[in-house]
Parts: C-alpha cells; sequence; structure tokens
C-alpha cells in the first residue's frame, strides 16, 4: 500500500464521518431515526451508490468490526443503567429482555418457516436474529420531537428492556448457530451452551466489574484515561468470557453497570468521554454495514424482508408484550402494553446478528443479512415515524421534564461528591419570584445567578426571571427534585420584594441618614447619595434585592431606573429597633408622667378654686 492510498483512505474515512454527523441534522428535521440516516450514507457510498461507489465485500473483517464496536456500545448502555431505575422495574424488563424475546423469536420463526421455503432450523435462526430491539432510537425520536417524553413505568421498562436483550438475542442467535453447524445435535447441547453462554458471562462480567470498579476507585489517572481503562478492561473481561465459550456481550454489559453505579467523581470523567466512543462506534458500524448491503442482492429479498417486520410487529412482539406483562404487572394498562408492543425498533443488533451465519458458512448466509437488513429498513421507516403521534394518541407521553442544561461533579470528594447544576429558568410562575419563597430540597444551595451573560450575586431576597440560569450545588439524588420543581408551576405563595421598614429616594444624602441612625461614614462616603452609595459597596450592576450591611442598618435596592438604583429600603437591625423601642417607650413613659403631673396640677387648679369659692360665700 502506498501513502497515496493512505491518504485516500483517510480522505474517504473523515469525509464519510464528517458528513454523517453533519447529515444528522436533516435526522431532526424529518424525524427520522439517526441509524437510519447512517445506513443510507453507507449505501449512498457504497458498490451500488450514487456516489464515491466504494467497493467492501470483506466479512471476515466487517465481523471483527462489528464485534468491537457493539461491544463498546453495549458497555456504555451498561454504564448508563441505573441500578435504582432497573431495581424499580427489574421484573418486567428482566422478563421481556428474556422470555419477550424467546417469544418473539419463536413466533417470527415458526411464521417464517411457513411463508418462507426454508428449514425450520434457518427459520428459527432467522427469528433470532430479528429478535431484539434498539429502543435508543426510539428515545432520540421523542427528545427530539417537542420534547415528548414517556410515563415513568413504560419509559423505565423500556430503557432496561432494551439495554438487556441484546445479549439475549446474541445467546440464542450463537445457539441457533450452533444447531445449524451442528455444533449442537440435542436439546441437552443447546441447554448445555446456553446455560454455559449465560452462566459465564455473568460470573466473569460481576468478577470483572468488582475489579474495575476497585481499580478506578483507588488509582489515579488523566480525566480522560478512565474511560479508556474501562473500555480496555472491558474487552479484556469479553474476551476472557468467550474464550470459556460464554457470552462477552453479557460480561461486558454487566462490567459498564458495576463500574457505571459507583457513587464516585470518576463516574463524571468516563460518561462523556463513553459517549463520544459510542457515537464513534454506531456511525463506524452502520457506515460499514450500509457499505457492506449490495442493494440490488436486498431488492431480491425485500418481500420476505417485508413479510418478516410485518410479522415481528403486528403479532410477535405484541402477543411477547401481553404474554410477559399482563398477566403479572397492573401497572401496565392496555394503552401502555400496546405502544410497548409498537416501540420494539430494530437496529444495529440484527445486521451485525446475521452477519455470522455468513463468518460460519452456513447455507444462505445471504438470506439472513439482507432480510435483516430489510427488516431494520423498515421498522425505523414505519414504526419510527409513528411513534411520536402514537404516544399521543394512546396518552403514554407526560409535559416534557425539566433537566439541567450542564452538570458536572465538584470535585471535591472522592465519593458522594456534591454537584454543580445549571436550569434554565422556562416556568413562567418564577418570573419575579425571590429566591426565599422558592422551596429548594434541603442541603441544596444556589451559587450563581446569569442573565444576559453577567453573573448575579445571591441573596435571599433576589428575584429571577424567565431566561436566567440557575447555578445550583446539591447531591446527585437532588435532581429528580430539582427537575420537578423548575418543570410545574411554583406553588409556593409569592411574597412581595423587601423593601425594607422606610423607604428612601436614591438622591437622599447619606450624611443625613448617618446623623438621623447614628452611623459613621468615611469622608467620602459623606459626599454621596444613598444610590451612590450602594453602588459602590455592590460593585458591577446592582440588581433589586442586592444588600449592603451596616453596623446598625441594612440597605436594600428596591428598583432601578434603566441601571441606576431609584428607590432603596432601610432595615433596622435588631441592636437599633432595640435602641428604638426603648426610646419610644422612654418617650411613652415620659408623656405619661407629664400628663399624670398636667393632671395632678389640674386636680389641684380645681380644689384651689372650690377652696376659694367656700371661702367666698361663707365671707358673705
Amino acid at each position: 500500500m502506498q501513502i497515496s492510498d493512505i491518504n485516500y483512505a483517510f480522505f474517504i474515512v473523515g469525509l464519510l464521518l464528517s458528513f454523517a454527523i453533519l447529515a444528522s441534522k436533516l435526522s431532526a428535521f424529518f424525524g427520522t431515526p439517526l441509524l437510519l440516516l447512517f445506513l443510507a450514507i453507507g449505501m449512498l457510498t457504497g458498490e451500488d451508490g450514487v456516489i464515491l461507489h466504494i467497493q467492501y465485500t470483506d466479512y471476515r473483517s466487517a465481523f471483527f468490526i462489528a464485534n468491537l464496536m457493539l461491544a463498546i456500545i453495549l458497555l456504555d448502555g451498561g454504564l448508563r443503567t441505573n441500578f435504582s431505575t432497573m431495581k424499580s422495574v427489574a421484573s418486567e424488563s428482566t422478563i421481556l429482555a428474556t422470555i419477550g424475546v424467546v417469544f418473539t423469536s419463536g413466533i417470527t420463526g415458526g411464521i417464517a418457516y411457513l411463508l418462507l421455503d426454508i428449514s425450520l432450523i434457518e427459520s428459527l435462526l432467522l427469528g433470532c436474529i430479528v429478535g431484539s430491539t434498539d429502543a435508543a432510537a426510539v428515545f432520540s425520536l421523542l427528545s427530539r420531537n417537542d420534547g415528548v417524553s414517556l410515563k415513568t413505568n413504560v419509559n423505565s421498562t423500556l430503557q432496561i428492556e432494551s439495554a438487556t436483550n441484546d445479549p439475549m438475542a446474541i445467546l440464542l442467535t450463537t445457539t441457533m448457530i450452533a444447531f445449524a453447524s451442528n455444533k449442537a445435535t440435542s436439546l441437552t447441547d443447546a441447554l448445555l451452551f446456553f446455560a454455559t453462554q449465560f452462566g459465564f458471562g455473568i460470573f466473569i462480567g460481576v468478577c470483572f466489574g468488582a475489579l474495575a470498579r476497585f481499580i478506578i476507585a483507588n488509582i489515579s489517572l488523566g480525566v480522560g484515561l478512565y474511560c479508556i481503562l474501562v473500555i480496555g478492561m472491558g474487552l479484556v473481561g469479553f474476551a476472557v468470557t468467550a474464550y470459556l465459550n460464554g457470552s462477552g456481550f453479557l460480561a461486558i454489559f454487566i462490567i459498564g453497570m458495576f463500574v457505571g453505579n459507583q457513587k464516585t467523581r470518576h463516574v463524571s470523567y468516563i460518561l462523556p468521554v463513553s459517549e463520544g466512543f459510542t457515537w464513534l462506534s454506531q456511525i463506524t458500524l452502520f457506515l460499514m454495514l450500509g457499505l457492506l448491503v449490495t442493494p440490488h442482492e436486498m431488492l431480491n429479498y425485500w418481500l420476505p424482508g417485508v413479510v418478516i417486520a410485518v410479522v415481528i410487529t403486528v403479532i410477535a412482539r405484541p402477543i411477547a408484550v401481553f404474554f410477559c406483562l399482563k398477566p403479572f404487572f397492573r401497572a401496565y394498562n392496555n394503552r401502555d402494553l400496546i405502544f410497548m408492543s409498537w416501540v420494539g425498533l430494530r437496529g444495529s443488533v440484527p445486521i451485525v446478528l446475521a452477519i455470522y451465519p455468513v463468518f460460519e458458512n452456513l447455507d444462505n448466509p445471504q438470506l439472513y443479512f439482507n432480510v435483516a437488513f430489510v427488516v431494520v429498513i423498515v421498522s425505523l421507516l414505519f414504526q419510527g415515524s409513528l411513534i411520536v403521534p402514537l404516544s399521543k394518541f394512546l396518552k403514554v407521553c407526560t409535559p416534557s421534564v425539566m433537566v439541567p442544561i450542564t452538570k458536572s461533579d465538584v470535585g471535591i470528594m472522592l465519593s458522594n461528591d456534591y454537584e454543580i447544576l445549571n436550569y434554565r429558568i422556562k416556568e413562567p410562575t418564577f418570573d419575579g419570584a425571590v429566591l426565599r419563597t422558592i422551596p429548594f430540597p434541603k442541603g441544596t444551595s444556589v451559587a450563581a445567578i446569569f442573565r444576559d451573560g453577567k453573573m448575579i450575586k445571591c441573596q435571599g431576597d433576589t428575584p429571577i426571571k424567565v431566561g436566567d440560569i440557575l447555578s445550583l450545588i446539591g447531591r446527585d439524588a437532588d435532581e429528580l427534585l430539582l427537575n420537578s420543581l423548575f418543570s410545574h408551576p411554583l406553588k409556593e405563595k409569592r411574597q412581595p420584594l423587601y423593601k425594607g421598614d422606610k423607604m428612601y429616594a436614591a438622591d437622599t444624602l447619606m450624611v443625613e441618614l448617618g446623623e438621623q441612625y447614628g452611623f459613621e461614614l468615611t469622608t467620602y462616603e459623606k459626599t454621596l447619595t444613598l444610590g451612590d452609595f450602594m453602588s459602590y459597596h455592590i460593585g458591577g450592576y446592582p440588581q433589586p434585592g442586592d444588600r449592603v450591611n451596616l453596623i446598625k442598618i441594612s440597605l436594600v435596592v428596591v428598583d432601578l431606573e434603566g441601571d441606576k438604583i431609584r428607590r432603596a429600603g432601610l432595615y433596622l437591625t435588631s441592636e437599633l429597633m432595640l435602641e428604638f423601642e426603648r426610646k419610644r417607650k422612654d418617650k411613652l413613659i415620659m408623656q405619661k408622667i407629664e400628663q399624670e403631673e398636667l393632671e395632678r396640677r389640674r386636680k389641684i387648679a380645681q380644689q384651689q378654686l372650690f377652696d376659694s369659692i367656700n371661702d367666698d360665700e361663707e365671707y358673705s
């Protein structure tokens, strides 16, 4: 290979990656899954495409790349699977991800045997290949369409099911391949193979997951190296498990779960880097699969592919969902189950699994690959385009919940660290509310408010406006409470902005206030007005609610005229209030004494007048 060939390869790879990412905006505009777009780009630049005409038919390298990319994708899925979320829907999601996949694969394979001219083993293998779902496409569609989100139990069940059913589909596929290649000849062999795959997958996954968790928590590395370490250990666990005839995909998923659910700041270093690796893996995988398919050959299998896609959508998946959930879980009504049946979109895993028969030199290898490809395209196009309207029609969607625009660990503690959560205020009822009236979770504090690109000092009487960004410090457990708080109208009674015990105009002379309330001023401060005095001490741009605390009084900004203070309120400190109260009481006492003295003198005068009148009468 010459240098020019290497440069050309770099040019093609860079062009495909860049074009795929930039074209993702088209996916958001048309409301189609990104996966379909990446597949389309691969097909358009492939052998029968309209540009580049790249010929790629190396199934051996495709098998290696597909397994590597899929392993990284599953590792990231494990990293993002929350134990608490999984625990809340563990039973139903596990049943769907295991028994549900068996039902879907079995029903699909049985109907394929009746409709297609293939053997029972081949039809069951085809059913296993297309048996798993990819809800990542679902959630990306929902999030990019008016902020639609699903009911909590439906959302959690689909999320956990989609994250855990891929290993099951892979196990079923490898088991059926063992039958098709005569490596397993009886049901006992199949059960033993299945138990070995499942058992070693769980055991090695738990061992390597615990080891990775321990190493990451006790080693100091550069921020970007933690994720690479996790990927490295995950791939080692994958390889060891596969060497022992276990499921490497199940093992690497469990490794990801162990690492992702530790309460240390290292997880915040791992997840962003892992997201980048996962996007690169998905783009690479779908571009490669798009290049690998030959469209004119795929057209020969379009009818079987469409038939299988319809069977899965309207027969196999609904039967599996209703059978697994309806008798045992009353939390789901019929509308929930219908929607969950429809959401069984097919993604990358069926196409990757369709490479296995090609790699194992089974009969009819192109049947599996092309039918799986058609099933994925039909699923993404037909089911994907109707997900949002169907969620609204069946009333399984809820108003979008506010989430932080950004969040990060403070970086103070190794475990259970505080987080910085930044929220943009959108709810109109928060407009004008002061911070002390907002029921923040206990232990959460407001670090700063950002308005029009400027940071505003935070005090209890600082008002917020729609469009402000609130920077909060709190625990990870507070996030759900904060999401709910900012997503709903402010229920706490709005209190008016504090205006002090007395109100003064901004042009009031400070020297007069100093004499009246008995506090000292510097020579410079004596020359200032109240507005200039407060602006001098606040600094920057004053905002309503800003305070200047003196020894005996506090001054609060009431309102502005432009960026200048218009009025200020004066708050008396407890010491000065006691002094004023003491003076008031002394004044009342003096007034009472004076009144009593006047009354005594009046009575004396009356008595003297009465005595004088009596003396005059006696004289006369």
